[in-house]
């Protein structure tokens, strides 16, 4: 019953078709900007990444490209090379605050949903494209980077939904306008592009373009790691975490070819790679595997799972981010390629709906990318640390605890506390911190600096803010207690 009404929709009309999109996209920036907000004004948000990117953005603002003291490197483009962050920099002008970062990601990731529905609609119908784009918007990779800040990759994955809407329709000057846009966000979304480029050459026999797109790709990305990460950053590539292959690409890729089984049981061990694998398979219900578009997926895949950090490992941070518009548009395909089927075209829009049930099932039951935040600080704390923090200067440099570090990144010099005190203002929260080993450096750390001529400028609860040179206020109780015992809580 249910698959034959979604097989024989009434058409809405035409406002309807075109202001659904609209509406579900607003609705999408609303929903990620109230969670990404919450989520910072209760002290969640890291250093790494929001301050990361927030501190290079205030120096882009500044027409300036500014050392990043928060990462501790002469510039932000010699982490990952992300011109793309230059234009962002009239946000800084437009409001002064980390979260016009967290505005940009709600539009980025939500404008991608768009394109899966306009694709959809005319091949499915407007319940199933409704439902693809609600998919999109829900999947709990999208979610997991908005619950992680602000991150670059907000913007190939906006980049990449407009590539693939572009390759399904051949519209060819917006396929490379959004492969420029890719490539300029991060250094190895050009491998993405390769391979779609690849897919375009195999699966739609437009060899030149697919070629030329995949060859394009292909020499940019050894550009980019090769030549101007080494020349920017200073020390080389920062970020190649796949020792178990080899120390570079081209040894990496020869040792792939010559051990493919040890290579293929690196990807699913240890067991924590197997569980993520499955939470991005199962939130489509396994339909992307059935169509070529998945394919466009390795090089994300591999790049996570045969890496050693553990952090690639895990359904969290923003690493599952670009899968979205792959996976969705792939379901569509699929689901297009069953409508034109007499037989099957009944299951298409069911298809649809039911991942859109699975994807709500594991963003808010299995995966949680949420799960975290009761363990934010209270309304309470919240206001004593907001108290404090307000009495540093613009544009003072400061030394502070990571989970404050987001909060004064937009200024030329705020450093991660610990290792060590050397600015003029400190700024802690031992409540912010649950790793006991950060506290009791921290605590120490302190007590130093209130022995070589630091004084208290602001101490509320277990917010403490402290001046080389001030004097004349006293500690609070809870901080005095901080500062004379083992641990805090």
């Amino acid at each position: 019953m249910v698959s034959r009404l979604l097989a024989e929709e009434r058409k809405p009309t035409a406002l309807v078709r075109w202001v659904t999109p609209m509406v579900l996209f607003l609705a999408g920036v609303v929903f990620y900007c109230a969670l990404s907000f919450y989520r910072y004004a209760h002290y969640g948000s890291t250093a790494f990444d929001l301050a990361i990117q927030a501190q290079a953005i205030w120096g882009y603002s500044h027409l300036a490209i500014i050392p990043n003291t928060v990462l501790g490197i002469p510039n932000d483009l010699g982490d990952h090379f992300d011109p793309i962050l230059t234009i962002l920099a009239p946000a800084d002008w437009i409001w002064h605050d980390p979260r016009n970062l967290l505005v940009v990601q709600a539009l980025l990731l939500s404008g991608a949903s768009v394109p899966v529905y306009v694709w959809a609609r005319p091949r499915l119908g407007y319940l199933s494209a409704v439902a693809l784009q609600l998919s999109h918007l829900l999947f709990w990779g999208i979610l997991a980077g908005v619950a992680f800040d602000f991150h670059h990759v907000a913007f190939a994955v906006l980049a990449l939904s407009l590539a693939l809407y572009a390759t399904l329709t051949r519209r060819n000057a917006l396929l490379w306008g959004m492969t420029v846009v890719g490539l300029l966000t991060r250094e190895d979304v050009s491998l993405t592009f390769l391979f779609l480029g690849l897919v375009i050459a195999i699966f739609q026999r437009r060899w030149r373009l697919g070629l030329s797109l995949a060859a394009i790709s292909a020499a940019y990305f050894v550009a980019t790691y090769y030549f101007i990460l080494p020349a920017l950053s200073g020390v080389g590539y920062r970020h190649w975490y796949y020792d178990e292959l080899g120390p570079s690409p081209l040894p990496a890729l020869v040792h792939v070819l010559t051990h493919p089984l040890q290579s293929l049981k690196l990807l699913f061990h240890p067991l924590e790679k197997t569980k993520t694998i499955a939470a991005l398979i199962a939130s489509w219900g396994a339909v992307p595997l059935l169509t070529p578009i998945s394919l466009i997926s390795i090089p994300s895949f591999l790049e996570r799972f045969w890496s050693v950090d553990p952090n690639l490992w895990t359904p969290r941070f923003q690493y599952s981010m670009i899968f979205g518009p792959t996976f969705a548009f792939s379901a569509a395909q699929f689901f297009a390629w069953m409508r034109a089927r007499r037989l099957l075209a009944g299951l298409a829009g069911l298809g649809a709906l039911a991942v859109l049930v699975i994807n709500v099932g594991m963003s808010f039951f299995v995966v949680r990318p949420f799960a975290a935040w009761p363990t934010y600080l209270a309304g309470r704390q919240v206001a004593q640390l907001n108290a404090c923090l307000a009495t540093i200067p613009t544009g003072a440099a400061v030394d502070a605890s990571y989970f404050l570090v987001p909060h004064l990144a937009m200024r030329s010099q705020i450093y991660i506390l610990p290792p060590h005190v050397g600015q003029p203002w400190v700024a802690v929260d031992p409540l912010t911190e649950p790793n006991p080993a950060i506290q009791a450096e921290t605590r120490d750390l302190v007590r130093q600096a209130l022995g070589r001529g630091y004084g208290v400028v602001c101490s509320r609860g277990e917010a403490l803010v402290l001046r080389k040179g001030a004097s004349g206020r006293h500690l609070s109780s809870q901080m005095s207690r901080f500062l004379g015992s083992e641990k805090v809580g």
